[in-house]
Order: C-alpha cells, then structure tokens, then sequence
C-alpha cells in the first residue's frame, strides 16, 4: 500500500513513481534485424487503484490492481462507510496518443441491491448515477487544466452491473474529451493537442455525471470492477 499527499487542494491530482515493464522483443530469423513488439493491450502492465477519503484530505490511498485469472485486472469498490472512494485505475504510459483510439473492455460484478455512490453533491447523486469514464493526464506533479482530460461518453456502473461486460471507445478527437475546466479538446486545442504529445498516465475514472473524477463506492451489498482489456490502436 502507498500514499502520497495531493499538491494543493484538488482531488484529481496525483504522483506515482511505478516503472512500466518493458516490451518483450521478438527473435527475428538469422540475417534479419529483430524489432520491438509492443501490443495494444495494456492490461498487462502496472494498474494501480487511487482512492480518497473525504475525512482525510490531500491524502491518497494508492494499491496495486491485482489480475484476474481470465485475463485482464480488476478491484473490489470500498464501502460507503468506510469514507474512501475510488476515483482511478490507471498506469503508466509515456507514448503520443495522436490519432489514436482507445478502447476498454469492462464489467462489474455485484450482488443483488448494491447501490453505487459518488463524492459529490453537485449533481444526482441517488445510488444508480455512478459512471466509468477513459482517461489520460500529461502531469504528475504540478499541473493545469489542460493536463487531465476525460472521455465524454461513459458507463453506468449500475447497468454495468446488470449487462454484463461493455466496450467503452473513443478516439482521440478533441470532440470526445473534455479538461479540468469543462473545455472540450476543440475548445482548448492546443492544450489538448499537447496533451496527446507529452502523456504520463492513461487509464479509467470513476464518478458521477458532472464531476468525471468524484470516486465511487458502494452500500447494500459488493461490487468488483473489471478492466478485462485496454488497447490502444492503431
């Protein structure tokens, strides 16, 4: 288990320092180079789960995502009384997302009468108005609104629960994203556009329909998510 402090009062801010496995490389045939394979599935690499609690502020709760046997990764949502909340599942990623898309594969299992709910009131926040949300920042330390940007498409995590596994897509179109600020990444292109070229994390984000980062957890029952895949293609 690791915790680091926030830098300033946001909740959407934190460092991680974990090294991403190297990708494998290929034996070529005698007489020609080898090459570097790098697949489009990350799930393989270091996930870490980012939880807050409210009592507790500029203080994150920071876990290793553990695997799942059939592939993929995945966690177990905290309980409401307990005060944390998950608002990340992320790696580290040190590539240029221009043109790219990304797309994860998830699901959530949870028992009868779970209720999910989010670290806000600015926005309903009734126990059915959780969602999952892809994400990337290009800051780890200091940062602005321009660093932290989210999918604006997301998941119900109570139909999640209910539907079984789910694709969640988007292209790195400025359309699809939006900042710390609420600009869109046509709103704030450059910031966007220097974004995708310099990015440090990529991953998921937890929260409720107006606030993409608030966290999430649970009463009435349990509830595990699972990230069974997160490509990155072309």
């Amino acid at each position: 288990m690791k915790r680091l402090l926030l830098l300033g009062s946001t909740v959407l801010l934190a460092a991680c320092a974990d090294s991403v496995t190297a990708p494998s490389k290929s034996v070529a045939p005698a007489g020609q180079p080898s090459f570097a394979v790098v697949s489009p599935d990350l799930s393989a690499l270091n996930w870490r789960v980012f939880n807050i609690d409210n009592s507790v502020p500029k203080l994150w709760d920071i876990n290793k995502a553990p695997s799942l046997d059939a592939g993929g990764l995945g966690f177990t949502f905290n309980q409401l009384s307990t005060g944390w909340y998950t608002v990340y599942l992320k790696t580290n990623y040190n590539r240029d997302l221009t043109d790219k898309t990304i797309t994860a594969n998830v699901d959530v299992v949870a028992s009868t009468g779970t209720l999910f709910w989010t670290r806000t009131s600015a926005c309903a926040n009734n126990g059915a108005d959780a969602y999952v949300r892809l994400e990337f920042q290009s800051a780890t330390g200091n940062y602005d609104a321009s660093d932290y940007w989210w999918s604006t498409n997301s998941l119900n995590l109570s139909t999640l629960a209910t539907s079984g596994p789910t694709s969640l897509s988007a292209s790195t179109d400025g359309a699809n994203w939006t900042n710390l600020n609420g600009q869109s990444g046509i709103t704030d292109a450059a910031g966007f556009t220097a974004a995708l070229k310099n990015v440090k994390e990529i991953g998921v984000a937890f929260g409720s329909s107006c606030s993409y980062a608030s966290g999430v957890n649970v009463s009435g029952g349990t509830a595990s998510f699972q990230l069974q895949s997160y490509t990155v293609t072309p």
